[in-house]
């Protein structure tokens, strides 16, 4: 077949010498030349696809490119899903949601630079020299853990002796929690059975079906001396929220997250102008009126023939159609098809939606008319973590350009990659303007603990908070706005991202992204990259495919 001429700018690079890898991490091109061949001759179309997030967008604009009649149904009044940017009234910006995308991600690049033609820039992800640590009371700045902090931890000899030699290497403290998993992730990546197990690209292995038994914490205790050391691993990484969560969920990540060409570093990006560039983009790409907003999914009921989607319209309660489809791609995450009359699928299908795990997740941001962690702290993008319930603060990347790198990590566990820049601030009449302060994101039962809080006593919470270590935080009129995002109440999506327990992928992945008929399903959910763009996008590749092959 011949390739298209759209693609071939963007062939990235694969390394042929792992061709494991290669299988596995399938560059998008493939997927798309793969579409292009499949589809190839067939009769047009018509797919209803239900939602517009980024699962959604992705699979009706590669549909409408191929030709085929597509009608998106979206509940809410705007797209992107999980990607929304929050835009203050002078123009400052933070994201709500997604908000960094690591350089192997190739489809969420392709979509972002190739068809939307938008523009990156370094986002700060380590929590370096700069920023601070406040755990168990005690403030810290990163560059002064060993005299100010590891001191009021109970470890071992070894242990203080491993953190010693690598903050000396140019390491960080997640040094603790990568060291253990090692070993283990070398030996499943040398490994073809075992890797191709592990992302449900072959049979289940043995050595995989007993590590999707384990929690991550089942795994860590084996390899520390001490309940202080899990403690501190614990808050430097805000882990300690997620022990439970499936340690092959954590390994996937890992894998996943390395560079696979050799000119990149590891680092992440950022959208120049915001996150929601990416959809908003994306949608206007597409067909005039391919998108009907408003429209909630009451019902969905597969059918001998074809499948009928029951809406209701959500500024009028009383406008409801039936529609009957010859295809439909669901991007619906499982949470909010839980209230959704589903008729006629599979018990498999059923026991999946009821099941199938999902993070909570809580963002505030706090809108500061000054950017006092740059005049007076020289903090330019990064962040501090605590063992509060903030956890983690992120300060904007928008006002450095990086310069050199200071420190590479020469550790390859997991959460402990990271790159630090030399950096120098871009214009020191912003640093002296307003700036959007990150004050928390945070995961699990901490999320759920501020979430239930109103949005007010959400800022107030989370401004004492960083005022252990930022007392100018708590200075009158500083923070002039705010705006918070809790994921579990939001209605179209009742949840974060999901996540995987232990168990969770032997038991419901294949169901979960099984087609019932012409019913497809897709969104990050459908895919081993949960919570990442990039999985949405994976998920949107095979429900495509699936759909052209019929």
């Amino acid at each position: 077949m011949k390739i298209p001429l759209k693609y071939t700018s963007y062939i990235s690079v694969t390394d042929k010498t792992n061709k494991i890898m290669h299988g596995i991490f399938e560059p998008i091109e493939s997927k798309l030349y793969e579409i292009e061949d499949l589809d190839w001759g067939k009769q047009r179309k018509k797919i209803v696809i239900l939602g517009a997030g980024m699962a959604g967008l992705v699979s009706a604009y590669e549909l409408s490119r191929l030709g085929h009649e597509v009608t998106i149904y979206e509940a809410s009044s705007r797209v992107g899903g999980r990607v929304w940017t929050k835009r203050f009234s002078d123009g400052q910006y933070h994201e709500l949601g997604a908000m960094r995308i690591p350089q192997s991600h190739d489809h969420t690049r392709y979509y972002a630079k190739e068809v939307c033609k938008l523009d990156f820039r370094k986002f700060v992800d380590n929590h370096d020299d700069d920023g601070f640590y406040y755990i168990k009371g005690i403030s810290s700045k990163h560059s002064e853990v060993l005299e100010k902090l590891i001191p009021n931890f109970n470890l071992s000899l070894g242990e203080r002796e491993k953190i010693n030699r690598a903050i000396a290497n140019g390491e960080n403290l997640k040094v603790l929690l990568g060291s253990p998993l090692d070993s283990l992730l070398c030996e499943i990546e040398s490994n073809k059975a075992d890797l191709e197990a592990l992302f449900s690209c072959g049979p289940i292995t043995q050595k995989i079906k007993e590590l999707e038994k384990l929690t991550l914490i089942d795994y860590l205790k084996n390899f520390v001396d001490s309940q202080d050391t899990l403690d501190l691993i614990g808050a430097i990484t805000g882990l300690e929220v997620r022990w439970d969560d499936a340690l092959t969920l954590f390994l996937r990540d890992e894998t996943s997250l390395k560079p696979r060409e050799s000119n990149q570093d590891g680092s992440a990006d950022e959208i120049i102008g915001g996150f929601d560039k990416l959809p908003t983009t994306l949608a206007s790409k597409l067909p005039e009126n391919t998108i009907i907003y408003n429209q909630e999914v009451i019902s969905i009921k597969k059918q001998d023939k074809n499948i009928q989607i029951i809406l209701r319209n959500t500024k009028d309660k009383k406008n409801i159609i039936s529609i009957d489809c010859d295809y439909v791609i669901c991007t619906i995450p499982f949470p909010v098809l839980r209230r959704i009359e589903l008729i006629g699928l599979s018990e498999s299908k059923n026991r999946a939606i009821r099941n199938l795990s999902y993070a909570s997740s809580i963002k505030v941001l706090l809108h500061c008319k000054e950017r006092f962690w740059e005049t007076k702290y020289n903090i330019v993008g990064g962040g501090s973590q605590t063992d509060l319930i903030n956890r983690a603060i992120y300060y904007p990347s928008d006002n450095f350009r990086p310069v050199s790198i200071r420190k590479r990590s020469k550790n390859k566990g997991l959460h402990t990659s990271f790159i630090q820049y030399e950096r120098e601030v871009i214009d020191e009449n912003v640093s002296k303007g307003p700036g959007v302060l990150l004050g928390s994101y945070s995961w699990g039962v901490d999320a759920r603990r501020l979430g239930t809080l109103s949005h007010e006593k959400r800022e107030e919470v989370v401004k004492n908070t960083i005022a252990n270590f930022h007392p100018e935080i708590l200075k009158k009129g500083m923070v002039d706005d705010s705006a918070s995002m809790f994921w579990d109440e939001y209605e179209w999506a009742v949840g974060a991202f999901c996540i995987q327990k232990p168990g969770d992928v032997i038991n419901y992945y294949e169901d979960t992204i099984s087609p019932e008929g012409n019913l497809f399903f897709a969104g990050e959910h459908c895919s081993l990259d949960r919570s990442w763009i990039q999985g949405a996008i994976i998920s949107a590749m095979r429900a495509i495919k699936d759909v052209v092959s019929k």
